[in-house]
This record gives C-alpha cells, structure tokens and sequence, in this order.
C-alpha cells in the first residue's frame, strides 16, 4: 500500500470547509481584537486635555459603545461565517426591538437624558454633586444611569432621566458661609468686625483655598435669642466643607474673647 504524500495531506486539510471556517473565525477574533484597540487608544488620546487631564466621563462612555459596536460588529461576522442565516437574525431583532420600544419609555427617558447630560457637559465623573436632596462624589456615569458616592458610604444609583434639579459643586468656585448668632445687647458692630478680622486671618493662612477677599454679609436675620451674623468666604469647589467648621470656630474663640458669652454663639447653618 502506497504511503501517503504529508503534502497533499496538508493541502487537503487546507481546503476543508471546517479548516477554512475555523481560519475565518480566527481572522475574525484577531480583527476584533486590533480594531477594539487601536480605537480604544484613538479615544484616550483625544480625550487627554491641554494640560493632561483626561476627560474621563466622555472618554468611558466611547469605549464602552466602541466595545458593544465590535462585539456586536465580531458577533454578526462569525454567525456568516459559519453560515447563519444572519440576515433573518437581524429582521427579527428589529420587529423585537419595535415591539420592545413601546414598553420601553423610561429607557429612552434615561438614555436621552444621560446624553444631555454627558453631550453639554452638566457632570462628570469626580465632580461633588446633589441631585435631588442626595449629596456626593460622582463614580460612575453612563447613557442611562448616573452613580453618586455619598459620604456615609452609600452607593446611589438615579437614573438620568428621573433627575429634576442637579447641583454640580464642583465648578468653578463654592462658598465658605458661617452664621453665628449674638445677643441684643452685644455690640454688633464690634462683632462684625471680629467676623472680618476672623475671615481675613483664615484667607491669609489658607491662599491655597482662599479665593478673594472675605466678605461680611452684616445682620441677615433676626432670632429671638439674638442677631444672625454671616461671614462668607469665596473657595475653591469642594472646599467649603472644610472650611465652614474652621472659619466657625474661630469665630467663636474670637467672639467670646471680645466678651460675648459663649453660650450665646451659636452656629445656625451653612
């Protein structure tokens, strides 16, 4: 029996179907794989502002539409490959799609929603945030839902579109705003001098958050235990938190070394 030619072996092997099949696949998954990275690296480099910060709100929400597209993009061509029947997969996606559509209004709510949000540039990943009475640190952002990290801990997910008022504090500048209460027959005159003496000295040993002269607002409101006093401090956002208990008790220590008695100081809000 005459032994077989290893050459034509391998040519035959070659030209199998199941060869050729499994050929396309690997050229598929190879594709995928350097198109997924080329424009995963095309997007964090456009991304990278002037002075090296990275836009990361926008940056994450390319890749993760860039992912989806390929995969999705990877899926369709293996299914042809092995010879699905991929344009009936598609026609019937899309009649699954309308009849999901009607049931699926809060969807669309949140993704359009979420692309206002990211596309003028309301929020962003970092930024220090209350959205409708929750307070904290933005973590994670996407098309449909927007995540905050409170400071207990607390992870809180919203839905873009269930957001009725945002507050962003972290943009441009926040403000520092103590109020301290003094009796009637103290000298408020005398007193709002120590608030401006008290904001002056915190401004000149904190430059770093300081932004601008503090201001004394005057007498803002009345109480029956006294005058409502407010000193207001221009900072840097996000920093007011820390601010306000140090400008508070300053003001309290200096108050009452003018003779204002302690009890009578009392903090009423920030």
């Amino acid at each position: 029996m005459p032994l077989a030619d290893p050459a034509q072996i391998l040519r035959d092997a070659l030209a199998s179907p199941l060869t050729g099949t499994v050929g396309r696949l690997i050229l598929i998954a190879v594709s995928a794989w350097v198109a997924l990275r080329v424009s995963l690296a095309i997007i964090r480099r456009a991304g990278l502002r002037p002075d090296g910060h990275s836009t990361r709100t926008i940056t994450h929400v390319l890749e993760s539409a860039v992912r989806y597209t390929i995969a999705f993009a990877a899926l369709i061509l293996m299914l042809d490959a092995v010879h699905v029947n991929v344009t009936a997969i598609l026609a019937s996606a899309g009649v699954v799609g309308v009849a999901l559509g009607f049931g699926a209004q809060y969807l669309v709510r949140d993704v359009l929603a979420g692309i206002f949000l990211l596309s003028e540039g309301i929020v962003q990943i970092g930024d220090f945030v209350r959205i409708d009475g929750d307070v904290g640190t933005v973590e994670h952002i996407t098309l449909r839902m927007t995540q905050v990290r409170k400071y207990s801990g607390e992870l809180v997910t919203i839905p873009n579109g269930s957001i009725g008022r945002l507050g962003n504090l972290s943009r441009d500048y926040s403000r520092a705003i103590v109020q301290v209460i003094v009796p009637y027959q103290a000298d408020v005159k005398a007193a709002l001098e120590v608030l401006r003496d008290v904001g002056r000295e915190w401004a000149a040993a904190h430059p770093e958050d300081a932004l601008g002269e503090p201001v004394v607002d005057g007498a803002v409101d009345l109480k029956t235990t006294g005058v409502v006093l407010q000193l207001s401090v221009r900072v840097r956002p996000g920093r007011q938190f820390a601010a306000e208990p140090d400008l508070r008790q300053q003001a309290l220590q200096a108050l009452g070394g003018r003779g204002i008695p302690a009890p009578a100081i009392l903090a009423v809000g920030s």
